[in-house]
């Protein structure tokens, strides 16, 4: 496919603490392996093999378990940040890495959606970014998105004054270079508070990409135990797991 990923995993989990005090929360167990691995596999599947693994705490769990990616038929490159830089400050450098678009995922998703048919949606488009956007059901907590005719043109948070419903970024992105441009390199920054609403604000193009396939949070103990119910359902009640890497 030619695209490269970036899954942005450098947090510290304190949602989901205590666990996350000795374990990274993409090494957490979800279907019987850690939820990078499904992340990666993924990728695998979609034809994406380079990928750019950002990371903070505890950073030498997930080197030492994934390593080069070899083994998995991927390379992996890691870049370890020594402290907080946000979501977008993250993998601002990655942008000067080949001038190619790249595919931008947090780590604390479970995602089985077509690559390849968001991947030709963004080509079709002008804009400096494709960002999946999906119905929620946890709008409270979420980034929300108005969009009209395809297009993002506002950016809010739930709350007095603002619409019930309304779609919310999923963390799944395809960025062009022309977007990692806005992002500072001298402070933090994050790709949903900071960077998007500045490039409305600089008229850059940012489209809308509605999915119903499965992007799932499962950033919280709640969650992830919801999602493996669902999923177990899914699967006719064995809890078989997701394809391997």
């Amino acid at each position: 496919m030619g695209l490269r990923a970036a899954i942005v995993a450098g947090g510290r989990g304190e949602r989901m603490r205590p666990a996350t005090d000795a374990t990274p929360k993409p090494m957490l167990p979800l279907l019987g392996k850690p939820l990078l691995e499904h992340q990666l596999g993924w990728l695998k599947r979609s034809g994406i093999d380079d990928v750019f693994l950002c990371l903070g705490y505890k950073a030498e769990a997930v080197q030492e378990h994934f390593g080069d990616g070899s083994r998995w038929g991927m390379k992996l490159r890691y870049s370890v940040e020594s402290s907080p830089r946000g979501t977008a400050g993250a993998v601002k450098d990655l942008g000067d890495r080949g001038g190619a678009d790249l595919l931008v995922v947090y780590g604390d998703l479970f995602i089985s959606m077509d690559v390849g048919r968001l991947a030709a949606f963004h080509a079709s488009k002008p804009g400096a970014a494709t960002l999946v956007v999906w119905d929620t059901d946890h709008p409270q907590d979420s980034d929300l998105a108005e969009v009209t005719d395809g297009r993002v043109t506002r950016f809010y948070r739930a709350g007095p004054g603002e619409p019930a419903g309304g779609l919310a970024l999923a963390a799944v992105w395809l960025v062009r270079p022309s977007l990692l441009e806005l992002v500072p390199a001298d402070r933090p920054s994050d790709f949903g508070r900071d960077v998007f609403p500045a490039a409305l604000k600089a008229g850059l193009v940012l489209n809308a990409y509605k999915t119903g396939e499965t992007v799932e949070d499962v950033g919280t103990f709640e969650r992830m135990e919801r999602f493996t119910r669902k999923w177990e359902r899914r699967m006719g009640g064995g809890g078989r797991q997701h394809d391997h890497l």
